[in-house]
């Protein structure tokens, strides 16, 4: 029922291809990603929710500065497909409440603005290196534990720093993503996106 009222893009050999249903792989890794901004521009936070092939789930909730809405939407997918590459996993199926996010990196749209475009370009070289990736349109209401941990990295940053917003943190979930897609560095394992200890960035594995 859920799927059937969302969008599926499947991108299989290189191409996208629209479906009306959705296809399991055994080792599938799914994520759920959701960004939020308080002002669009402003105080911006990601969520990811990672559910692992052998039942194990991560949990990432991060600030990541003062950005808009469509920004924090395209970083929480490019951590999750980050994520993706430093387990080595093949196959990656995505849900996102933003119908920006899902139809540009469908192809169905364009991604023309000069501050989506960077990160656009990133999450399509990690998309690249799969061999198969869906990406899903979903009702917001269904991705509630991904927006709760966007907004709980908000909280937690203006908390911490007394309601004065904190530059987002150096090695950071986001910065290690970027970097990696754009080749600086190569992720073999995800070594330090355990707790990072630091109240603007929270990585939690659950059984």
């Amino acid at each position: 029922m859920l799927l059937r009222r969302g969008e599926e893009y499947n991108k299989i050999r290189g191409g996208v291809e629209t479906h009306k249903s959705c296809v399991y792989y055994p080792c599938m890794m799914v994520a759920y990603v959701d960004g939020g901004s308080r002002g669009n521009p402003g105080p911006s936070g990601i969520g990811v929710v990672i559910k692992l092939p052998t039942g194990r789930k991560i949990e990432i909730s991060e600030w990541i500065g003062s950005r808009d809405n469509n920004y924090a939407e395209y970083a929480a997918l490019l951590v999750a497909l980050a994520y993706a590459a430093a387990c080595g996993a093949q196959r990656l199926q995505v849900y996102s409440d933003s119908q920006v996010v899902v139809r540009q990196i469908s192809g169905l749209y364009t991604c023309q603005s000069p501050g989506l475009k960077p990160i656009h370009d990133l999450c399509q070289e990690l998309i690249r290196a799969l061999e198969h990736f869906t990406i899903i349109h979903i009702r917001r209401h269904y991705n509630a534990e991904a927006n709760r941990l966007a907004h709980a990295a908000i909280e937690r940053a203006q908390r911490n720093k007394k309601l004065r917003f904190p530059a987002p943190l150096r090695h950071s979930f986001l910065e290690v993503a970027m970097a990696h897609a754009q080749g600086r560095i190569c992720l073999l394992q995800p070594p330090g996106w355990q707790s990072s200890g630091v109240g603007a960035a929270e990585a939690l594995v659950t059984a």
